[in-house]
């Protein structure tokens, strides 16, 4: 069955290109309230086209490490924060949480332990009110990153382990998507929730292949 999901990939994949464009179009917001923004053509382009509120936040935040050779350092503090979310979801929901206090916000953001500039960017996403899209800035961030090492993430959540086989042959369907020299860096995740099938994350591409998706 697994097998024959991994046939249909690359079809589904190719047409999710299509309109995934369009709709991760949102609401920008204004370049002026970003830290560390900088106006017109003095702005250093992301290596990947990023859109919406946290494509914003995620385009200043790296033009400003860019001029200011520090994106290692940002490349370092997004890596750290992609696993904080992703091992203990307690912290984003915490983050979101409209009972927590800016002071406590804060104060969650110094514990993390991240750079003044990462630091400074949180900041402005809760002075802003805007911390519910903390989650989707990291991932935006994160895949801007690893554009900039000349990577592409691909995600890929499924009931059980995949065997050998199986993951060799998923490798080989991710690897059509990526550029000319561009390694690809597949993670797998294991969620007996989803019943079957799998979620695939091709970049800022989601395709939603489980059971459990079909079944509600």
């Amino acid at each position: 069955m697994m097998a024959n999901r991994l046939v249909g990939l690359r079809n589904q994949i190719v047409r999710s290109f299509s309109t995934s464009t369009a709709l991760l179009q949102g609401t920008s917001a204004p370049q002026s309230a970003l830290p560390n923004s900088t106006e017109g053509p003095s702005l250093v382009p992301p290596p990947i086209p990023v859109f919406g509120l946290e494509g914003r936040y995620a385009s200043a935040l790296f033009s400003a490490a860019s001029k200011q050779k520090k994106l290692d350092q940002i490349d370092a503090d997004f890596q750290k924060l992609d696993r904080l979310l992703t091992q203990n979801k307690a912290i984003g929901d915490l983050f979101r949480n409209p009972g927590i206090t800016r002071e406590q916000r804060m104060a969650l953001i110094n514990e993390i332990g991240v750079s003044d500039m990462t630091r400074s960017t949180l900041e402005t996403l809760v002075d802003n009110r805007r911390e519910k899209k903390l989650v989707k800035f990291v991932s935006v961030m994160n895949r801007l990153m690893a554009a900039n090492r000349g990577e592409l993430i691909c995600r890929v959540i499924t009931a059980k382990p995949l065997d050998d086989k199986l993951r060799s042959e998923l490798d080989s369907v991710l690897k059509q998507f990526s550029k000319k020299g561009e390694k690809v860096n597949v993670e797998t995740t294991v969620d007996p929730s989803i019943m079957g099938g799998m979620i695939v994350e091709v970049g800022d591409r989601y395709i939603d292949m489980s059971i459990s998706s079909k079944i509600k």
